[in-house]
């Protein structure tokens, strides 16, 4: 195991900022050392908070400091601008959040700069950076449960595609293994030829014959499920159950399955400790958090890309965009990638736009103060 420590720059003192910047002091492995934000009041509130250097200007940080992750949580209509610019200053890991971008041509310039510089990017914190769904990852590529036939989401069409919808994206093209994808068929919750995100639903086949359905009505169970030939794995989003049946069961049935205990914790959920305080004052990050930033340093220990890298940011923005598209046809199949890299959808305003402006100082200032008791 290496013994290098890591110098952190955040780039955006926000919510997420903090939160992504107190799962790195609590990381062995890594140092916050510096901070840059436009904004002044939220400049100096994590300047008192961590004590680093702080700039209004994040290339003069980058060119002022010696950083090696660059931590850029930030609206999304900013991300092109700061991961092209921090990219162009030699640091050797980006970490935004998602979505990735509102437009594909933009997603593309980021991930293929920062592929070409050999930048690590990892684009949000993410579920699927999440040890636990790597551990039911490892077992269904053993073959213990047979192949895996299908994925079912039971969430229902939610909100956002492209915001919190990219996290069931991403888990949906972890367990497929990360295979292209051959076509997608789409329902969107409002408006098809509205550019802005919304809710939505519907079908993803993977070039390797896995498919994926997304429920677009809520039911009586949350989250989703993972059918492999001899068993199933499920996710209510907070605890991961496993059942199989015998490999001489030629037509497995319900009762044939029985539960296997001991491979996923039933104490500690995924987000375990998430929002509860620490002796410090610190609102605890989440597991998700906390894996999210591990895999950043893996990145960089190992020479591998992050769980969550940027070109599965620009991915599950493309599935998104592929849905409207099919709804826009008549809900056909919509072969990927898509050609017209010109498309986009904007986030909704919260995610596309400054937080404090969108919600207001009030509330912003007041969730601000959840991060860290006096």
């Amino acid at each position: 195991m290496s013994d290098i420590i890591y110098r952190v720059g955040v780039i955006g003192c926000g919510r997420k900022g903090t939160e992504h910047a107190r799962a790195y002091v609590l990381n062995p492995r890594a140092e916050v050392v510096a901070a840059a934000d436009s904004d002044p009041e939220n400049l100096s509130l994590f300047g008192e908070r961590f004590g680093v250097p702080t700039y209004a200007n994040f290339q003069e940080m980058l060119r002022n400091e010696e950083i090696d992750i660059v931590s850029a949580v930030l609206p999304v209509s900013a991300n092109y601008e700061v991961v092209m610019a921090c990219a162009d200053l030699g640091v050797k890991a980006i970490c935004t959040e998602k979505p990735l971008a509102s437009k594909l041509s933009d997603a593309d310039a980021m991930v293929d700069e920062c592929r070409r510089r050999g930048i690590k990017f990892g684009c949000g914190d993410l579920e699927r950076n999440h040890e636990a769904y790597w551990r039911a990852k490892l077992i269904i590529d053993s073959g213990e449960l047979g192949a895996l036939r299908s994925i079912s989401y039971y969430q229902g069409g939610g909100t956002q595609l492209s915001g919190g919808g990219c996290q069931n994206f991403s888990l949906m093209r972890l367990f497929a293994g990360d295979a292209d994808v051959d076509f997608v068929i789409g329902w969107l919750t409002d408006d098809p030829w509205s550019e802005y995100d919304q809710g939505g639903s519907g079908y993803v086949r993977f070039v390797n014959g896995i498919e994926a359905f997304s429920h677009i009505r809520d039911t009586g169970r949350r989250g989703f499920e993972l059918l492999c030939e001899r068993g199933i794995i499920f996710s209510d989003n907070q605890f991961i159950t496993m059942w199989k049946t015998s490999p001489d069961e030629n037509h497995p049935t319900a009762r044939s399955l029985e539960r296997v205990d001991g491979v996923f914790s039933d104490t500690e959920g995924l987000h375990f400790g998430f929002g509860t305080i620490d002796d410090e004052g610190w609102e605890r990050p989440g597991g998700r958090q906390r894996n999210t930033i591990q895999s950043m340093i893996d990145a960089l220990d190992e020479d591998i890309e992050p769980r969550g890298n940027g070109d599965n940011g620009r991915n599950v923005l493309e599935m998104a965009i592929g849905w409207r598209e099919s709804h826009r046809r008549g809900h056909v199949p919509v072969k990927l990638p898509l050609v017209d890299r010109s498309l986009r959808l904007f986030p909704v305003a919260g995610r596309m736009y400054n937080k404090k402006e969108v919600m207001g100082r009030d509330w912003y200032n007041k969730e601000m103060g959840r991060y860290k008791r006096a």
